[in-house]
C-alpha cells in the first residue's frame, strides 16, 4: 500500500480589486433613460386622460357665439370639447348680444350636449310722427324718454305703445323689437283731435275765449278740440256771452250769429226800516238795503214791501252801465188782533203789560208782540203775534186746565223691558161691534151690541215676538208648518195657550214693577184685578175698536171694505202658501209662506201692525155668544167673569176665505195652535 503524501493547505489571501474593476461593474442612469421614461409617463396620462375624459358639444344661438369654458384642464378638438367629469364655468359672447355665463356638471356619460340661448341686446325705435308735434310715449303702459326722434334702448321682443297729443287722436299699437343694438323706425300718422267751428256776434268784433285763452275775433272759424265746450264772447259795453256745445272731431259746424246784450244798470236800494222786499218790473230780487242789476230800459218798476209798513213804488229808467241810488221810506200800518178765548174772563197780557180781559179787539203797529193769556186753575196760554194791516187776525185759544197739563206729561209712546213698543190711547167713543145679519160671510157669534171706551190704555204696536218671549220662557218653540220655520226671532210667537199669553204678562209686570193683573193658583187663572195698571191682554173691546173704528165707521178688512186685498198690505193666505193651504186669496201674494217678521206691512190708521193678519191674536175677555142688539152701551167691557173658553180675534197667514179675513171674525180656544199669537196691553191707571 502506498503511503501517501501529507496534503498541503493552501493559504486565502487578501483580495484588493482595482479601481478599474469596480468602475465596470456600476449601472449608470443616462439621461436617454429619462427622456424615455417622462415620454411614457406622458403617454400614459394622456391615455388616461383620454379614456376617463367625456365629450361635450355646446350649441349656442346664435351659432357664430364665442364659447370659454373654466373650472378644469379641457381640450377642444374642433367644435367639440373634451374634459374631465365636475363643475365647469360656461361663457358664451357675442357683440349683439349680453354675454351669457352658467354654471355646470359633466357627467360620466359620453358625447354630452347643451344648447344655450344668449339674449339680444336692447335696440333702438327711431319714432316717426307725421305731422311732428310733441307726444308723451309710452311703452308697456311706461312713459319713455324721447330724445330727437328716438328711443333708445327698448328690450328685444314684443311692446305695447301708446301715443298722446293735445291736439290730435291718441294712437296706440304693438311693436316687435328686434333689438341686437339696431334702431327701427316706428312711422305714424296722427289723427286731428278738433274741428272748425263758424261763428259770428251781434254786434260783431267780439273777442272768442276757450278755457280764459283768447282764439279769434268774431266773425272768425276757429279749431277746437273734440268734447264739451264753452265759448266766451266778450266785448266792451255788452255781457259776456257764453255758449256751450260739442265738439266732434274732423265735422266743421257753423254755430251761427250769437246775439250780445249791453251791461246791465244798477240800482242801489236802501230803505227805512231795512230788510224790505224788493221786486223789479214783479221779479223778486231781495231785500234792501241791495244793490240790484236790471237790463238797460227807459221805464222800470220798483216795489218795496214790508210785513206792517204799506208797499210803496218807484219808476225810474236806466241806461247800461248807470249806476241809481235810491232810498225809499215805508209808512207803518196798523193791524187787527181779536182775541176770543176760553174761558171768558181770562186777563190779556200784551208785551207784559195788562190790558183787561181776553176777549178784545186790538189796533197794534204791525211788529211782533208778545200775548199771554191768563187764569187761576189753568195753564197760561202764551203766544208772539205780528199784525197785518188790512187782515185781521183772530186767536181763538183755549187755556188747559191743569187736569189736562198733568195728561200732557204722560209718555204717549214707550218701551218695555223686552223692547216692545206700546202706544197710549183715550178713545172716548162709543160704537157697534159685530156684525149685520147681511154682511157676507158673518158667523152667528158675531151679534152686533154697542160699546163705549172711555178708560185710557196702552196698546202693542206689534204682537210679541219669539225672541221676546223667550227672555221668559227660553224653551218654547214655535214649530214650523211643512218644513217652513215659525221660530225666528221676529216672527210673533206662536203655539203658545191663553194661559202662557197670560203668564208672559204676569212676569212683564214683575220685571216692571207693576202689580199683576192676572192671579193663578197651580197654574189655572182664578181671577183677574181690573184695577191694576199691570200688562194683560187687550180686551175684545179695545181689539176691535183698535182694528175697526175709523173716522166714526168700522172696517170690514184691514184695508178698507171690498175684496181682493191690493198689493203688500196684511200677510194671510195666499198664492205663495197654495200648497199648505185649501183657501187662498188666489190674486194676491205677500212674498211670506208663513209668519212673517212683524211689522212687515204697513200699520192701520191708529199706527198698530198686523192687527188683520200674520197672526190671530189672543185677547182678554171669555168667549161669550151673545144674541139681538142692545140699547144699552157697555162701558169699558171687560167680558164675562168666567167661561170655559176665551176669544180671539184677528186673521192669520193661513186665512184667504172672506170669512174668517173680515175683522169683526171670532174664534174661541184656550190650547195652542201654530196660527195663533198675542199683543200685550195695560190700562193707564
Amino acid at each position: 500500500m502506498e503511503q501517501q503524501k501529507p496534503i498541503k493547505r493552501l493559504q486565502a489571501a487578501e483580495f484588493t480589486p482595482t479601481v478599474t474593476a469596480v468602475q465596470k461593474n456600476k449601472s449608470p442612469i443616462k439621461p436617454v433613460h429619462i427622456f424615455l421614461l417622462a415620454l411614457f409617463l406622458v403617454i400614459a396620462g394622456i391615455g388616461w386622460y383620454l379614456v376617463t375624459a367625456r365629450s361635450l358639444i355646446v350649441y349656442p344661438n346664435p351659432p357664430e357665439s364665442d364659447v370659454y369654458l373654466s373650472g378644469g384642464f379641457h381640450l377642444k378638438i374642433g367644435e367639440s370639447f373634451l374634459l374631465l367629469p365636475g363643475q365647469y364655468t360656461l361663457e358664451a359672447s357675442h357683440d349683439e348680444f349680453y354675454t351669457y355665463t352658467s354654471e355646470f356638471t359633466v357627467t360620466d356619460e359620453d358625447n354630452q350636449t347643451t344648447e344655450i340661448q344668449l339674449t339680444p341686446l336692447p335696440g333702438d325705435i327711431r319714432l316717426v310722427l307725421n305731422p311732428e308735434v310733441e307726444a308723451e310715449v309710452f311703452i308697456d303702459g311706461n312713459e319713455v324718454t324721447v330724445v330727437d326722434g328716438l328711443i333708445a334702448d327698448i328690450a328685444a321682443g314684443n311692446h305695447t305703445y301708446s301715443i298722446t297729443t293735445q291736439r290730435y287722436q291718441p294712437t296706440s299699437g304693438e311693436i316687435n323689437v328686434e333689438g341686437r343694438k339696431k334702431e327701427q323706425n316706428l312711422e305714424l300718422t296722427l289723427e286731428p283731435a278738433w274741428a272748425d267751428v263758424k261763428l259770428d256776434s251781434l254786434p260783431t268784433g267780439a273777442e272768442i275765449y276757450l278755457n280764459e285763452q283768447l282764439i279769434g275775433t268774431t266773425p272768425s272759424t276757429v279749431e277746437i278740440l273734440e268734447g264739451d265746450q264753452t265759448l266766451d264772447l266778450r266785448l266792451t259795453g255788452y255781457k259776456h256771452k257764453q255758449y256751450p256745445f260739442s265738439v266732434v272731431a274732423q265735422k266743421p259746424q257753423n254755430l251761427g250769429t250769437l246775439v250780445l246784450e249791453k251791461i246791465d244798470g244798477l240800482i242801489k236800494l236802501t230803505s227805512s226800516p231795512s230788510g224790505a222786499s224788493v221786486t223789479i218790473d214783479g221779479q223778486y230780487v231781495g231785500q234792501t238795503p241791495i244793490s240790484a242789476p236790471v237790463n238797460p230800459a227807459e221805464k222800470l218798476s220798483v216795489r218795496l214791501f214790508k210785513d206792517g209798513y204799506k208797499s210803496v213804488s218807484r219808476s225810474v229808467s236806466i241806461k247800461s252801465g248807470d249806476e241809481i241810488d235810491l232810498n225809499v221810506s215805508l209808512p207803518v200800518l196798523l193791524g187787527e188782533v181779536k182775541i176770543k178765548s176760553q174761558p171768558e174772563d181770562a186777563l190779556l197780557y200784551v208785551d207784559g203789560r195788562l190790558s183787561g180781559r181776553a176777549n178784545q179787539s186790538l189796533q197794534l203797529p204791525a211788529k211782533q208782540h208778545r200775548i199771554v193769556i191768563k187764569k187761576e186753575g189753568y195753564v197760561d196760554f202764551t203766544t208772539s203775534v205780528i199784525p197785518r194791516p188790512g187782515l185781521a187776525q183772530n186767536l181763538n185759544p183755549r187755556l188747559k186746565t191743569l187736569e189736562e197739563a198733568k195728561w200732557e206729561s204722560v209718555k204717549l209712546e214707550y218701551q218695555n223691558v223686552t223692547g216692545q213698543t206700546l202706544k197710549l190711547f183715550r178713545p172716548q167713543d162709543t160704537f157697534t161691534m159685530g156684525a149685520s145679519r147681511r154682511e157676507q160671510g158673518r158667523r152667528s157669534n158675531e151679534a152686533m151690541k154697542k160699546v163705549q171706551l172711555t178708560r185710557p190704555f196702552y196698546l202693542a204696536t206689534h204682537e210679541t215676538t219669539n225672541e221676546q218671549f223667550k227672555r221668559y220662557k227660553s224653551s218654547h218653540s214655535s214649530s214650523h208648518v211643512s218644513g217652513n220655520s215659525l221660530d225666528n226671532g221676529t216672527r210673533p210667537v206662536v203655539n203658545v195657550s191663553w194661559t202662557d199669553a197670560a203668564l208672559f204678562c204676569n212676569w212683564l209686570s214683575e220685571q216692571e214693577n207693576l202689580p199683576p193683573f192676572y192671579e193663578f193658583e197651580e197654574g189655572k187663572l182664578v181671577s183677574f184685578n181690573p184695577q191694576s195698571n199691570g200688562y194683560r191682554l187687550p180686551t175684545e173691546a179695545e181689539w176691535s175698536w183698535a182694528a175697526r173704528f175709523k173716522d166714526g165707521n168700522m172696517l170690514r178688512y184691514p184695508w178698507g171694505n171690498a175684496l181682493p186685498p191690493p198689493a203688500k198690505v196684511a200677510n194671510i193666505g195666499d198664492r205663495s202658501a197654495a200648497s199648505i193651504l185649501g183657501v187662498i186669496q188666489a190674486s194676491y201674494d205677500d212674498g211670506y209662506i208663513v209668519t212673517a217678521p212683524v211689522g212687515q206691512f204697513p200699520a192701520n190708521h191708529l199706527g198698530l201692525y198686523d192687527l188683520g193678519g200674520n197672526a190671530a191674536e189672543w185677547v182678554h175677555d171669555y168667549y161669550l155668544i151673545t144674541t139681538g142688539v142692545r140699547a144699552k152701551s157697555e162701558v169699558d167691557p171687560l167680558g164675562p167673569s168666567e167661561g170655559d173658553y176665551h176669544v180671539i180675534r184677528g186673521a192669520s197667514w193661513s186665512s184667504g176665505g172672506i170669512t174668517d179675513l173680515r175683522l169683526s171674525y171670532r174664534d174661541y180656544g184656550n190650547d195652542p195652535k201654530r196660527t195663533i199669537g198675542f199683543r200685550i196691553a195695560r190700562f193707564l191707571e
